[in-house]
């Protein structure tokens, strides 16, 4: 009974609010069994310690940078899209791989997409951390060189997502709960498919992950395959957005490694100084 008290309590909530509290709080859970499993040794007093030291200026760039992205994603691009380049290219493929579409699999895949992706992403960066802190840095830097990356495409390149181009292609995340539905919609313009920052994003973490333990390295690599999956069989992207998105990484990823100390007080320096070299002419 207060099961079911709870059940009708949860749907009288608005809907971003539902939508928040499906994504927020399975991904505290997770990040927590993350914790348990994968830094069994840290306190997570510390944890919470360390990030408000220092941890918030590399998380904090991380994620300024993306809302900024999101947000010129969301309302600024040209009027055009290129959809049907990316169709040209891989014509009707990705409508294969929902050939072994179901509600489980759908539930599964789309808990991975909304929950395992937030996960990966931001628990790779405390596990680093603990083995090798310039590696967690330059990791934050590669995330913010990947994103920075995508802009141009998202702003030039619009391509709507493949469920709402090909009719073969059903939008399985979208039509599985109301609440998800609002959610995906209110934050995005759905053309912007190209390319897949799950992908880029997961497939980063995951080649980041390998400078962790072999045991968080293999389940890294585990989980950025089922997100990519995840974003082609849920009729969110196309198999173009994926390939492109891994180019990218290659890209960040080499950044990242060419900068001699990926320390933000440093950029903020040589920011700062080349300002005052031009102000000062």
């Amino acid at each position: 009974m207060s099961n079911m008290l709870s059940a009708l309590h949860f749907h009288s909530l608005p809907l971003g609010t539902q939508f928040t509290l499906l994504v927020a709080v399975p991904s505290v859970l997770l990040l927590l069994v993350g914790k348990q499993v994968f830094l069994p040794d840290a306190r997570i007093r510390t944890l919470f310690s360390d990030f408000l030291k220092t941890d918030w200026k590399y998380l904090g760039v991380a994620w300024v940078v993306t809302n900024i992205v999101n947000t010129l994603a969301l309302h600024f691009h040209v009027g055009r899209t290129f959809t049907g380049v990316v169709y040209a290219i891989e014509g009707a493929t990705v409508a294969t791989f929902q050939g072994i579409a179901s509600t489980p699999l759908t539930v599964a895949f789309t808990a991975i997409y909304l929950v395992g992706f937030p996960f990966v992403v931001l628990f790779t960066y405390f596990k680093l951390k603990v083995h090798d802190e310039e590696e967690a840095q330059r990791y934050a830097l590669a995330y913010v060189f990947l994103v920075l990356l995508a802009v141009p495409f998202f702003l030039l390149f619009p391509v709507k997502v493949s469920s709402l181009y090909l009719t073969t292609v059903e939008p399985l995340m979208y039509e599985l709960s109301p609440a998800i539905q609002y959610g995906i919609h209110s934050t995005d313009t759905l053309v912007k498919a190209f390319p897949s920052l799950h992908t880029g994003l997961s497939v980063l973490a995951a080649l980041y992950a390998r400078k962790a333990d072999t045991a968080y390295a293999y389940t890294t690599a585990v989980l950025a395959m089922a997100i990519v999956f995840s974003t082609i069989y849920l009729g969110v992207h196309w198999l173009t957005d994926a390939a492109f998105a891994v180019v990218l990484v290659a890209c960040a990823y080499y950044l990242s490694q060419k900068v001699s100390e990926p320390r933000w007080s440093v950029v903020s320096r040589e920011a700062m100084a080349a300002v005052r070299r031009t102000t000062g002419r």
